[in-house]
C-alpha cells in the first residue's frame, strides 16, 4: 500500500450509544487531539463509537457493501440502466477497467481502511502508553476486544473482495494487513494463508477478552437493548446495546464465516453450532426471528442479528436505491429491482410461496412504474416514516444494517455438518422461521448443500453475501449473469492509488 491517502474523519454518534461531539483526525497536525482523546475512558468510547459510524458509511456497509455495488457484482438485480446507473451497470457487467468501477473500488477500499486505521489507533493506545486510562477492567476488555474484532471484520472483506480465490485458482494475491495508525507507515503485505492467520489471531484475542467481560454472558440482547420488563442492571450505559457492537457471539459468528470461506469446514461447523446452541439461564441465548420480526414489519430480522449497524441516515436514501414503498411510483431506470419472472420463476422456483414469509412480506411485489408495469423491490430497508417509534426501536429494529445473523449460522452448520439427520433437523427449524413446514427429508448431504446454496440467495438479498458465496465456490455459471464468471471477475483489482506487490 502506498502512503495512506485517507484520514480519520470527524464523526458523531448520538442516542443510546455515545454522545460524541468532537472526534479524531489522525493526521500529523492532530496528534495532540489524538493524545488527549486516549487519556480517558470517555475518549476511548468516542473512538470506538466512531468506528461503528464509519462502518455504516455509504462507501462501506451503509450501501456499497450491502444493497448496491456488491449485489450488482453478484448479478442479483435486473440489468441496471447504463445512463442513469452507470456504476451499477458496469459492476453488473464486471467492467473493472471502467472508471466507474475503479472509483467505486477505491472508495470502498479507502473506507474500510479508514475504519481499520481508527481501530488500530484504539489498539495501539489501549495496549500501549494509555493502557491505564480505563480503570474498569471489564470496560477495558470490551474496548480492546471490539477494536480487534472491528479490524478483523473489515480486513476480512478486503480479502473477500481483493484477495485470491480461497479454494483454488491460478492467481496468488498478497494484501496489506494494517496494524498501524500512522499514515507514513506502510503496512506489511501477507500471503493468503498468513493473512487468514492474522484474522483468526485478532478474533481469538477478542473472543478471550469478551468471554471474560462481555455482558452477553449474563444478559440477553433483549435485556441489554432495554426492551421488555427486565432490563439489564448496568450502571455503565456503554455496556448496553451489545447487539449493535461486535460482542462475544458476533465474534464467534465471524470466525464461522471466515472458516467456511477458506474451506475449514470442521472449524466453521464448531463455531456456528456454539452460537446456535448457546444458552443463558437454561434458555437459548438467541433464536431465529423470521416469524416474529416479519410479522412486526422488521424486515431486516434484527432480533436474530448477532451484530447490526444502526444507521440513522438509512431512511434518507435506501428507498431511492432499492425501493420497498408500495405507495411510491417505481423508477425502473433509476432503482435497483428484480422482475416478476426473476422472483417467481427463479428465486422462489419450487418453493412454497403460499406461506413463505420472505416471499410474501419482504418483497414488495406490487410496486409499479409510470406505465403500470410491476417490478418487485425489496423492503428490507424500508419502514413507514410517518409512524411514531421509540428511539430504541428506530435504532435497533428499523434503521439497521444486518451484519451477522443467526440464519447464516444455520446455513453454515447445514453445509458443514457430516450428519444428514442433523442437516435435516436444522433445515426444518430454519424453514419454520419462514413459516414453511418441511415434512420431507433430504436424501443426501449433496442435496443439502445444493439447497443451502439457493437459500443464501433468498435469505441475504441486499445484505451483500452472495458474491462471496459464488467466489468461495468458484462458481462459473451465476444466475442472471449472461457470461461465464472467471477468476479475473472474482478478484477485484486493487485501486490504482495503492501499492500492488502482485504486479
Amino acid at each position: 500500500m502506498k502512503k495512506i491517502s485517507y484520514f480519520i474523519i470527524a464523526l458523531c454518534l448520538t442516542g443510546v450509544f455515545s454522545a460524541c461531539s468532537d472526534w479524531l483526525d489522525v493526521k500529523p497536525e492532530t496528534e495532540e487531539r489524538e493524545t488527549d482523546l486516549f487519556t480517558s475512558y470517555k475518549g476511548f468510547k468516542e473512538a470506538l463509537s466512531g468506528c461503528y459510524v464509519a462502518m455504516a458509511d455509504r462507501n462501506a456497509y451503509g450501501e456499497k457493501l450491502t444493497m448496491n455495488d456488491i449485489e450488482c457484482l453478484a448479478n442479483l438485480w435486473a440489468e441496471p440502466n447504463e445512463t442513469n446507473q452507470p456504476v451499477a451497470y458496469n459492476m453488473y457487467y464486471h467492467k473493472y477497467d471502467n472508471d466507474y468501477c475503479k472509483d467505486a473500488f477505491e472508495s470502498i477500499y479507502a473506507q474500510l481502511f479508514n475504519v481499520i486505521t481508527q481501530a488500530n489507533a484504539i489498539i495501539i493506545n489501549i495496549e500501549g502508553e494509555n493502557a491505564n486510562a480505563i480503570n474498569d477492567a471489564d470496560a477495558k476488555n470490551l474496548v480492546r476486544a471490539e477494536a480487534h474484532a472491528i479490524r478483523a471484520f473489515c480486513q476480512f472483506d478486503i480479502l473477500r473482495l481483493f484477495g485470491q480465490m480461497p479454494n483454488g485458482g491460478s492467481k496468488t494475491v498478497r494484501l496489506p494487513y494494517s496494524e498501524t495508525a500512522d499514515i507514513d507507515n506502510v503496512p506489511s503485505y501477507y500471503s493468503f494463508n498468513d493473512y487468514v492467520t492474522k484474522l483468526i489471531a485478532d478474533l481469538d484475542l477478542a473472543e478471550s477478552l469478551l468471554k471474560e467481560s462481555d455482558p452477553v454472558m449474563n444478559y440477553t440482547f433483549t435485556q441489554l437493548n432495554g426492551f421488555g420488563g427486565d432490563p439489564a442492571d448496568l450502571e455503565d450505559d456503554f455496556k448496553m446495546y451489545r447487539q449493535a457492537r461486535l460482542n462475544y457471539y458476533a465474534v464467534k459468528a465471524l470466525k464461522a464465516r471466515i472458516y467456511q470461506y477458506v474451506g475449514q469446514t470442521a472449524n466453521a461447523y464448531k463455531e456456528a453450532k456454539a452460537v446456535i446452541n448457546a444458552q443463558l439461564n437454561g434458555k437459548s441465548f438467541i433464536s431465529l426471528s423470521g416469524v416474529g420480526d416479519i410479522s412486526s414489519s422488521y424486515f431486516a430480522l434484527p432480533s436474530e442479528c448477532l451484530f447490526l449497524l444502526s444507521n440513522s441516515d438509512l431512511s434518507d436514501y435506501a428507498v431511492d436505491i432499492v425501493g420497498g414503498n408500495s405507495s411510491s411510483q417505481m423508477r425502473a431506470d433509476e432503482q435497483l429491482h428484480i422482475t416478476t419472472d426473476m422472483l417467481e420463476k427463479q428465486l422462489y422456483a419450487g418453493q412454497n410461496t403460499a406461506s413463505n414469509n420472505r416471499y410474501l412480506n419482504i418483497w414488495e411485489r406490487n410496486t409499479t412504474d409510470q406505465y403500470g408495469n410491476k417490478y418487485p423491490t425489496i423492503k428490507k430497508y424500508y419502514y413507514d416514516t410517518s409512524e411514531s417509534y421509540s428511539l430504541t426501536a428506530l435504532q435497533l429494529r428499523l434503521e439497521v444494517m444486518p451484519m451477522l445473523r443467526l440464519s447464516e449460522l444455520y446455513l453454515i452448520a447445514m453445509e458443514c455438518t457430516t450428519d444428514l439427520a442433523e442437516a435435516n433437523s436444522l433445515y426444518k427449524t430454519y424453514m419454520a422461521s419462514h413459516n414453511v413446514n418441511i415434512t420431507d427429508d433430504f436424501a443426501s448431504l449433496d442435496e443439502v448443500k445444493t439447497e443451502v446454496y439457493a437459500e443464501y440467495r433468498r435469505e441475504f438479498y441486499g445484505e451483500g453475501q452472495m458474491f462471496y458465496t459464488y467466489k468461495r465456490k468458484g462458481e462459473t455459471d451465476v444466475l442472471w449473469n449472461t457470461s461465464t464468471m472467471t477468476e479475473s471477475q472474482y478478484v477485484l483489482p486493487l485501486p490504482d492509488s495503492e501499492y500492488d506487490p502482485n504486479n
